[in-house]
């Protein structure tokens, strides 16, 4: 049998270290000895590909080591503490990162819900390990692809979802990383082997496409290494490159499958001396190529949350194909390409025995590895706290801007309230109203992409329990939780009478001591609360929910009493044609919508087309007229009809603001009048709105009451 042994390049490493890593290659064999992978091959073939990425991105060699002995500990009978004591508490913390908890650590049966929770502990473990040493998310990596690449050897189900696994978990965290290859290649792959018919749909598509795109970059690097070399700019490598899969895969939804639509199928990437040449570049390009003014990004000035660097610009180009070009030094390709594994190796190069230790902090740019801590925290299991992490690292994220140009990553939904948080914590504590591009604005209200964003604050923190209810970050629900639990018992049952008097204005009741001390009493021995101090701090700092209270306090509580009564028909959205469900199409030259009054028409080898009663092309031949009618549905529900009022100050946009929050909570107006200002700045608006219960009225009133400029809200009779 040939010696087996591993490739990597040993110049950059020391005689010392080499001799450290042939020991863990060595050790690692011996441990695997007896295994086999589903291939077939040794089972010692998987860390030893694992150890090659691991060293082909420039970690050091203690990750080397520990890429080789990574499922040591977990296969196998070596303990954790045989290899410290073999190779030192280093070598060995990083492989316990990377190690799997077991099954059989838990006494329960292993159910698929014990499964789950094993698998969200297990990425807990690797995450807050990451906190602490960097390179652990950089081995488990590459584990993770060289995994994906040979998976095609096991079942079909094992594949899907180990599959499903990279695509919404590690292709994720390597693009949060900035390893753009490396994202590609788990979300290719992850496709590949979780929609296998779809996928290969894709790949004859796009290879149609491609053989075109490829004669047409050819042409079109030539010209741009033209124009770019005339205008005295030096091209280091120009290349084409296509979209992967998954990208494509994506976008296609988007444009309804038609693959003609995505003008980025395949883009020419220019690698540049400097970020002077870059805009030099940009602007050579723009003469001779007409851009798409709203397709132009400067990554450079305002690089990417996770450290990437280009200028990006889609142009008319040769012929007037839309094509997309990117232009970068050669420093930014490499963090593109490889992110954190880059910044790894640049440090290396820096030190006078490239291999050996270098700093495992993180970067400022990938500070958000740090606030993992901050989740693990406020998470009471693995899987509250898989739900964050997924939460604040995974989804779409937006990019807001403070108004000294400092950029701030979010994800999306997030409010000026969860800026304010990411800002710091104390700040979001203090925070009192926000302007939003110039605008003041709610602290609820969500924010669009490179929104600019200035917070308003009060000397002392100030918290408010009703921020809980549309904050989207967990960092900002946690410090807003912790704020009230730590808060004085007093304090506490000043915010819950706060909030409880808050709800119960809809119910026009000013005072918790306005309703009958029976109710209360009962409250009280209902929920087991020994006084009503007690009660009130409990709701003030979120233990109990103030619905739960105001349903016991007031008996048929949704309902408000005295209010009017009405049943609006909601429309279903199809037409009943002469009462029967039968075939027909609405007509195309009026397009009718309910509630307009419609006619039907009977077409010979088309059945009944709708048109709108009265619409110019609907023939004059009577006999075929049928007689049509929206349906709606037969139990349309109660709303009651209440009657706010709100006094605020009397500025331009106030009625816009106010109708806005009706219309948000799909709520109809009932009548809206407005008072002469009072004095020199003041106002009052009044109007009825029909409300399902009395529930939705006070969630309505909080939004009302956080308005710019609004006093007061308050139910009126």
């Amino acid at each position: 049998m040939n010696k087996i042994s591993i490739q990597y390049e040993q110049n950059r490493y020391s005689r010392d270290q080499i001799a450290g890593i042939e020991r863990a290659l060595e050790y690692a064999v011996g441990a695997h000895t007896e295994q086999q992978r589903a291939s077939g091959e040794p089972f010692v073939i998987h860390p030893i590909a694992v150890a090659e990425l691991v060293a082909s991105w420039g970690l050091d060699f203690e990750a080397v080591m520990a890429a080789l002995l990574h499922d040591v500990v977990e296969d196998t009978e070596v303990t954790l503490d045989e290899l410290t004591a073999e190779f030192g508490s280093k070598v060995a913390e990083l492989v316990d990162g990377v190690t799997k908890l077991r099954l059989s650590q838990s006494p329960r049966p292993a159910a698929d819900s014990i499964r789950l929770e094993v698998s969200n502990e297990n990425l807990r473990k690797l995450l807050l390990a990451t906190t602490k040493d960097y390179r652990v998310m950089l081995i488990k990596l590459a584990d993770r692809l060289h995994n994906m690449r040979t998976l095609g050897y096991l079942p079909p189900d094992k594949r899907a979802v180990i599959a499903r696994e990279s695509l919404e978990i590690y292709a994720p965290l390597a693009d949060r990383l900035g390893m753009g290859q490396l994202k590609g290649e788990l979300e290719d792959l992850g496709l590949k082997y979780s929609r296998p018919e779809e996928f290969t749909e894709l790949e004859k598509t796009v290879k149609v496409t491609a053989k075109r795109a490829e004669r047409y970059l050819a042409v079109l690097k030539r010209m741009v290494t033209k124009h770019l070399t005339d205008g005295g700019v030096e091209v280091r490598a120009i290349e084409g490159r296509q979209k992967h899969y998954y990208s494509i895969y994506k976008k296609l939804a988007k444009v309804e499958g038609d693959i003609e639509k995505i003008y980025d199928l395949m883009a020419v990437r220019i690698i540049v001396p400097d970020d002077a040449a870059c805009y030099q570049a940009l602007g050579i390009l723009h003469q001779h190529y007409k851009p798409l003014i709203y397709r132009i990004k400067d990554y450079i000035a305002v690089p990417k949350p996770n450290g990437y660097q280009s200028l990006h610009t889609t142009v008319f180009a040769e012929d007037g194909h839309i094509t997309e070009i990117q232009i970068r030094t050669p420093e930014m390709h490499e963090a593109a390409e490889y992110g954190l594994a880059a910044h790894f190796f640049y440090a290396q190069q820096k030190m006078k025995h490239p291999g050996g230790n270098v700093s495992t902090k993180v970067p400022e740019s990938l500070r958000w590895v740090n606030q993992l801590r901050d989740l693990q925290r406020a998470a009471a299991t693995g899987q509250e706290f898989v739900e964050d992490v997924k939460l604040e690292l995974f989804v779409d994220r937006i990019y807001v801007f403070s108004p000294k140009g400092d950029l701030y990553e979010l994800p999306a939904g997030a409010t000026a309230l969860d800026f304010a948080f990411a800002v710091h914590s104390d700040l979001g504590l203090r925070t009192l109203g926000a302007r939003v591009n110039g605008r003041m604005v709610p602290l609820d209200t969500k924010l669009d992409n490179r929104a600019v964003v200035e917070l308003l604050t009060r000397k002392d923190p100030a918290p408010n329990r009703d921020w809980l209810g549309f904050v989207a970050t967990s960092l900002a629900k946690s410090r807003i939780k912790s704020w009230f639990k730590a808060a004085s018992r007093e304090a506490n049952a000043g915010s819950g009478r706060a909030v409880l008097e808050g709800e119960l204005a809809a119910w026009g009741i000013k005072r918790i001591e306005d309703l009958p001390k029976r109710a209360i009493a009962n409250v009280l021995d209902v929920m087991h609360f020994r006084s009503m101090d007690e009660m009130l701090a409990s709701v003030g700092d979120g233990t109990t929910n103030v619905t739960a209270v105001i349903r016991r306090l007031i008996p048929d509580a949704a309902k408000p009493k005295g209010a009017t009564v009405v049943k609006r028909a909601e429309p279903t959205g199809r037409v009943m044609v002469e009462g029967e469900e039968l075939h027909y199409t609405l007509a195309p030259c009026c397009n009718p919508v309910f509630p307009q009054p419609v006619m039907g028409y009977v077409t010979r080898g088309k059945g009944v087309t709708v048109h709108v009663l009265g619409c110019r092309n609907l023939p004059n031949d009577v006999d075929r007229y049928v007689t049509c009618r929206w349906e709606t549905t037969t139990e349309a529900p109660e709303k009651f009809v209440c009657r706010l009022e709100v006094r605020a100050v009397n500025r331009i946009g106030l009625l816009s603001d106010l109708t806005g929050e009706v219309a948000a909570k799909r709520l109809n107006l009932a009548g809206i009048t407005s008072k002469p200002p009072l004095g020199s700045n003041e106002t009052v608006v009044s109007f009825g709105v029909e409300v399902p219960d009395l529930f939705m009225l006070a969630r309505l009133i909080r939004r009302l009451e956080r308005l710019g400029g609004v006093q007061e809200v308050r139910r009126i009779e």
